[in-house]
């Protein structure tokens, strides 16, 4: 496909987003979720040539690789089967497997709330970080009002002992229990933590108590064994299943747990209902499918370097962190899969807030800036309701800011407009010449709205499972493997071997120059 910024001056983006508005074609469904593109500014064009290109690539094929639990991660040989995690596996050889780990899981989440440990949990500590983290935070923020009063989780991520401290100040260790979550249970900061935790668990109850507080995730049962878990408390991680797609495996214990059964169920049906619709639905009416190629179409062919994503849900804050993770971690690279052509840009940069609060601190750059991003609003239509309640007015009000603020991207403001509006509060001629052009806003500015029916388990879980399969196409889009992550690998190896440098080791030959005199600076000032 040939670049098309050139066709997208600012008249012609508003055009088209006018007549993509009135005729309807750019709304796309799937189950509890609608995305408005209309705002895109995409014409017949666009999309036919986005559907030659998806083809091209092989995506229809990709979307059967992945679904037949066939390898799919080519540069680790291995298949991506976060989605049996849900349901409609039965065709695969480990469906059995998973289905036991779950209900292993459940009848444990049974147990604690039942008090089966031998004391009352009000309290979960997870430590994990990455996809062990991101998603767990992400979705106990946004079904914590549909769960059980008790327990609460606090969450435990950073290497820097004071997270820590602050996840377990005034907390009870009698009534805390602790959820180490790890692949390897060999992650540095994981294992940083979760010795703290060991320690503090062990100065608050004595070690006669300690085990009876642990729970581990890990594929490494004798490490977990190590630190402290019972055995019976090690539940596995799949090696086909990656971190960042991970929320659905027993790293979402913790969750189940606090949630309850039924709010976590709910949760997993909808994100398998997604998965029929992305597995089954063809490509003219796929909506991940369909917004992967959006993707392509605007940070690899107009060039867009970034997509600001603005949760307008307070409940769902976290998202663009996990999106962060999910995106860019999956798909932010230059190496070919072997599938299809490699993009010469692949992934753009994905960050965002919650709306209203980057009203009041970044959107002055989305209206005014010179460097242009794609943005992407994500509504509630029941926006601030707790379950069983009536809506609250200010709910209303959130959607109104979300709405607006995407027509105002768009349309921008004149500066013959700002001149109206000031002489209509009164303003004098000679402060209206001097402010007005400052108040110009060109407009022109493409955004998405995605909205969800409602913010229940079920849409959360579709909503969830729609990004996962968007990151997913993408990658087959960009021509890259969005299920390795050899770029994390790489930083790793490098701190544990700096780690060993400040601890007393020699500093290898290898190390810069830069990083050699920053060693020596903090080995003198840590003495």
């Amino acid at each position: 496909m040939t670049k098309v910024s050139e066709r997208y001056s600012l008249e012609a983006i508003k055009a088209r987003a006018d007549a993509a508005a009135r005729s309807g074609a750019f709304v796309w469904t799937a189950p509890h979720v609608e995305a408005d593109l209309s705002r895109q500014a995409l014409d017949g064009d666009d999309v036919s040539a986005l559907m030659a290109k998806a083809k091209a690539q092989g995506l229809p094929e990709a979307i059967k690789t992945l679904f037949a639990g066939e390898v799919i991660n080519g540069s680790e040989n291995r298949p991506a089967l976060h989605w049996a995690l849900r349901g409609n596996a039965d065709h695969l050889a480990k469906a059995a497997e998973f289905t036991k780990q779950a209900e292993d899981a459940a009848a444990f989440a049974t147990k604690v709330r039942a008090g089966g440990l031998g004391f009352e949990v009000k309290t979960i500590l997870h430590i994990g970080i990455g996809g062990s983290d991101l998603g767990p935070r992400l979705i106990w923020d946004a079904l914590r009002p549909h769960g059980h009063t008790r327990p609460d989780i606090r969450f435990v991520a950073n290497i820097d002992p004071a997270d820590f401290i602050e996840a377990t100040e005034g907390l009870d260790a009698s009534s805390t229990l602790v959820i180490v979550v790890s692949k390897s249970f060999m992650t540095p900061e994981t294992k940083a933590n979760a010795q703290l935790a060991r320690d503090w668990l062990i100065a608050e109850l004595g070690e006669d108590k300690l085990n009876a507080h642990m729970a581990a995730v890990s594929s490494a049962p004798d490490l977990a064994q190590a630190w402290g878990a019972p055995a019976d408390r090690i539940f596995p991680m799949d090696s086909a299943i990656g971190g960042r797609y991970s929320v659905w495996s027993s790293v979402g214990l913790s969750l189940q747990i606090a949630l309850g059964g039924d709010v976590w169920e709910a949760f997993l049906a909808g994100a398998a209902e997604m998965d029929v619709h992305f597995r089954d639905a063809p490509l003219e009416d796929n909506l991940p499918a369909k917004l992967a190629m959006l993707d392509y179409h605007l940070h690899t062919l107009r060039e867009l370097p970034s997509r600001v994503v603005l949760a307008y849900a307070h409940r769902l804050r976290k998202l663009p962190d996990f999106l962060q993770q999910l995106e860019m971690e999956s798909n932010g690279k230059s190496a070919a899969s072997g599938r299809g052509e490699l993009a010469a840009m692949t992934a753009p940069i994905t960050w965002g807030s919650a709306g209203t609060l980057g009203q009041h601190s970044f959107h002055q750059l989305l209206h005014q800036g010179t460097d242009r991003s794609s943005h992407e609003f994500v509504v509630a239509l029941n926006a601030g309701k707790a379950p069983g309640e009536a809506y609250p007015a200010n709910g209303q009000e959130l959607i109104a800011n979300a709405l607006a603020q995407a027509e105002a991207f768009m349309v921008g403001r004149s500066e013959a407009q700002a001149e109206v509006e000031l002489r209509a509060k009164g303003i004098d001629e000679d402060t209206i010449k001097a402010r007005a052009p400052h108040m110009h806003m060109d407009g022109g500015r493409v955004s998405t709205m995605i909205i969800l029916e409602d913010s229940s388990p079920a849409s959360i879980g579709a909503l969830i499972a729609l990004y996962e399969h968007r990151t997913f196409a993408g990658g087959i889009m960009w021509g890259v493997n969005p299920f390795d992550q050899w770029g994390v690998e790489l930083g790793k190896v490098m701190a544990a071997e700096i780690d060993d440098s400040l601890s007393g080791g020699a500093i290898p030959d290898k190390r810069d120059q830069t990083s050699r005199r920053l060693i020596d600076k903090v080995k003198d000032a840590r003495g």
